[in-house]
């Protein structure tokens, strides 16, 4: 194997590992939604601060995996290509190299995205809740569906504070 193969190869096995890490960071990143949501769900609200700093870490790592993907790709000749097009455009070894990683990432990138629409609609519930309360300390009031009333003075408070 010559010098440029060697390097190719290291390359590719590079970008193979980067690939697997942010797999497992998605599924660190989708175990943290799922926290936040059990949290939010039990009013446990005091945990949401340690595990929204957890996840702004995750995020930033996260950050730097893509950096390095990206540049890999580029020394790889797939700058700007996607998984799909990185499969297609592979030599049937690379191929077979490539796809136990790529779908690995699909998955824990569904899993993520899962994990992460059912703690927004959580912590949404949690928000709406907390607006309610406000709204009937500061005398205003909501219909049965949740909708400020009209009459409200909470209404005008609420449309002058963020409208």
């Amino acid at each position: 194997m010559n010098q440029t193969t060697q390097t190719t190869q290291t390359t590719l096995d590079e970008f193979i590992t980067v690939v697997h890490d942010t797999a497992e960071l998605a599924v660190s990143i989708a175990k943290i939604e799922t926290s936040k949501a059990e949290a939010a769900s039990e009013k446990k609200h005091h945990y949401l601060d340690s595990y929204i700093q957890t996840e702004q870490a995750m995020l930033l790592k996260l950050r730097g995996l893509e950096q390095k993907r990206t540049h890999l790709a580029e020394a790889l000749g797939w700058k700007g290509l996607t998984f799909r097009q990185i499969l297609a455009n592979a030599s049937p070894e690379d191929r077979e190299k490539l796809l136990p990683s790529f779908n690995q990432l699909e998955e824990s990138l569904k899993g993520l995205e899962t994990s992460r629409k059912a703690s927004e609609q959580i912590l949404n519930v949690r928000l709406h809740e907390l607006q309610v309360a406000i709204a009937r300390r500061e005398g205003g009031s909501y219909d049965d569906a949740g909708n400020v009333n009209l009459n409200s003075p909470y209404r005008s408070k609420m449309k002058d504070r963020y409208v």
